[in-house]
């Protein structure tokens, strides 16, 4: 054995085997393997005993460590695919193969720095929320949270076992004994991590999965010098059972990952490897070719599975679940061992890169993922949004104008909406007697030219703030027609009674929106003096929710709920005409094609959104100057609305498809219920 190596056990190589195959199944959406996130748990534990390994066998046989050699070894043996991973992604983000991918600059630097668990945890942005993320907003860089981990430890580690051994020597201890405390002190602070800073950071944060990586280092102090104990062969079934029931049944989006338990799940991991020591079938088995091939390149399977994962579940695939997964894993398959042979293992053990020429091959390629990050990946936060050339161009002119003057049905005098190009734009045409709620097109009669630009105020949640960017690129093309401006909350509902229950805790939703609804958008109409205000909601106030603090959780069509929506949206409403708003057009948005806040699928429950569109309903009924536009029912008669590139999240407009909804229907009926 030399000063630097400890013995190779194949079987190790089988148990990440089984780790990253569990990891695989989870993302690949196996309802069965709910808490395959697991594996990642088991990766940290082998990392932290083959470490902490390696350091020991160095120090019993030299007396110091070489820090240098160290980092060397660590860099060669992860920098090259991480950084080739990560200059890939970014390319295909330049071709367009990740469009619509918010903050993907953002998370390039993260992965290149080393930092992306806590670039997730300062956005906010939970586990769950990467989980269950539609299919076009799935970030591709997303899994280097894991790895961002590892090498955190890994700067540190050396260092700290220096440390470490000094202590036990003054002391007159076992290193075993002093790691102990140290694997104890994180096990107690998972918990208080989650329970103090809450679930997000008991998943993202290094100090609450340390203990997983420790718990492997203890591992190692233990074995080290000793022959392997008797009787611990039964611990490698016993403990393989358990992780395996584990990955099984613990949920994915909350429960014990979420709550500091990780640590239990790492005894497991610990016990295993003490139970691979000694011979028995699970370590025959595990140390069989087929494992000990999949773990040797298990570390590439893990880099690239994910870009592949998400760049497949871009597109619509017909197929059962488990051959989608297939034709997943064997593209990562390829593209892995492509990388062990080309990349990683040329590089690993090549004999021309000593320390310093290593740093600097390090430094060039952190350097270079930099400027590529910079040059070519677009900065963009969210795909959705208002482009600020075309609201300055459709703003609403907030100087003293007319009254609108309705139009007759028999208006002769016809020109073409258009979205920039001259098509005619479908139109409802409005009988002489004014509807309540404005039906969909049926027809495709050209608009009549209104006497001055009807104005738009655009509000509501994030929803209306994308539906109203198409809004106001339509009326920058077509000013004849209209003025826009958008004035969204985002995040916020109009339903301000109750309490929604969410990931990050109980939300007073009079609290966190009243000021939205009672104070912004009221000054907004009295500042931009619209002839009609458009308003949008839609899942957060499907949510189920509490009507008092302590009340029971109730679904959004539960009839006392649904008495609150028509409540609460009837007091909005009747705010706005107050305030002298000539009109008040409600919005009845389409439902979701997915869940978007905290992975709750009940946000696409057609019956939620009827009994919103039902409250909506009953609001207008009893105010003649309210209108309603039924544009889920528009959209269920065209292409649009099924389309998932056409809401890359399930729930927002990206503006292509804005426009063209505003170009095709929304803007005509906007301005004629103005002028009806």
């Amino acid at each position: 054995m030399s000063r630097r190596t400890i013995a190779y056990q194949p079987a190790l190589d089988g148990t990440r085997a089984l780790a990253v195959t569990a990891v695989l199944l989870f993302h690949g959406g196996v309802s069965w393997m709910s808490g395959g996130y697991l594996g990642v748990s088991v990766f940290f534990t082998l990392s932290g005993y083959l470490i902490t390994s390696l350091l020991l066998t160095e120090h019993a046989s030299t007396g110091s460590i070489a820090a240098a050699a160290f980092y060397t070894r660590r860099a060669r043996r992860l920098l090259p695919a991480s950084l080739v991973c990560i200059v890939a992604v970014c390319l295909m983000a330049w071709a367009g193969w990740f469009e619509g991918v918010a903050n993907l600059r953002r998370d390039v630097f993260g992965a290149v720095f080393q930092v992306f668990n806590w670039v997730k945890l300062g956005s906010g942005e939970s586990y769950a929320d990467l989980t269950a993320a539609q299919a076009g907003l799935k970030q591709p860089l997303d899994h280097y949270w894991s790895l961002a981990i590892e090498e955190q430890f890994y700067w540190v580690w050396p260092m700290v076992f220096i440390g470490l051994v000094a202590v036990a020597r003054r002391r007159g201890v076992k290193v075993f004994t002093v790691v102990a405390w140290l694997t104890g002190l994180s096990a107690v602070a998972a918990p208080v991590i989650a329970q103090v800073w809450g679930p997000n950071a008991a998943y993202w944060a290094t100090p609450a999965r340390i203990c997983e990586i420790l718990a492997g280092a203890l591992v190692a102090c233990w074995l080290h010098g000793r022959s392997v104990p008797r009787g611990v062969a039964p611990l490698a079934p016993i403990s393989l059972g358990v992780l395996t029931v584990a990955c099984v049944l613990f949920p994915d989006g909350h429960g014990p990952a979420y709550q500091g338990a990780l640590p239990l799940v790492a005894a497991a991991s610990a016990a295993l490897i003490v139970g691979l020591q000694a011979a028995g079938p699970v370590r025959s088995l595990l140390a069989a070719r087929p494992f000990v091939g999949l773990g040797k390149i298990s570390y590439g399977v893990y880099l690239y599975h994910w870009p592949v994962f998400v760049l497949i579940d871009r597109e619509t695939w017909d197929l059962p679940v488990g051959v989608v997964l297939l034709i997943k894993s064997s593209i990562t398959l390829v593209v892995a061992v492509v990388s062990y042979y080309l990349v990683e293992r040329p590089i690993r053990t090549a004999s021309w890169m000593p320390p310093r020429r290593t740093l600097v091959a390090a430094l060039a390629g952190t350097a270079v993922a930099s400027i590529i990050a910079i040059t070519v990946v677009p900065a963009t936060t969210k795909y959705y949004g208002v482009d600020s050339a075309a609201a300055e161009q459709a703003a609403i002119d907030s100087g003293p104008v007319e009254p609108l003057v309705p139009l007759s049905p028999a208006t002769t005098t016809v020109t073409s909406v258009t979205a920039g190009a001259g098509d005619a734009v479908p139109s409802t045409v409005l009988g002489a007697e004014p509807s309540t709620t404005l039906p969909p097109v049926t027809t495709t009669t050209q608009l009549a030219v209104p006497p001055r630009p009807v104005r738009i105020l655009v509000v509501g949640d994030s929803t209306a703030e994308a539906t109203g960017a198409g809004l106001v690129a339509w009326a920058a093309a077509n000013p004849q027609y209209a003025q826009v401006s958008v004035a969204a909350g985002p995040g916020c509902g109009l339903v301000l009674i109750g309490y929604l229950e969410l990931t990050t805790g109980q939300r007073d939703t009079d609290a966190e929106c009243g000021p939205y609804a009672r104070d912004f958008v009221p000054a907004k109409a009295v500042e931009l003096q619209p002839d009609v205000v458009m308003v949008m909601t839609t899942v957060w106030d499907v949510l189920d929710r509490r009507l008092t603090k302590d009340g029971p959780l109730l679904p959004a069509t539960d009839p006392a709920v649904e008495a609150a929506m028509v409540a609460s949206l009837g007091e909005f409403t009747d705010r706005l005409l107050a305030l002298g708003v000539p009109r008040v057009v409600w919005v009845d948005g389409p439902v979701p094609l997915g869940s978007l806040v905290g992975g709750d699928d009940s946000q696409a429950q057609p019956a939620r959104h009827a009994t919103l569109h039902r409250a909506v309903a009953s609001v207008a009924a009893t105010r003649p100057a309210v209108r309603v536009v039924d544009l889920a029912a528009w959209l269920h008669d065209q292409p649009i609305g099924a389309d998932r590139s056409a809401r890359l999240d399930g729930v927002h407009w990206t503006g292509k498809a804005a426009l063209q909804i505003s170009a095709e229907f929304l803007g005509a009926a906007l301005v004629q219920a103005a002028l009806s």
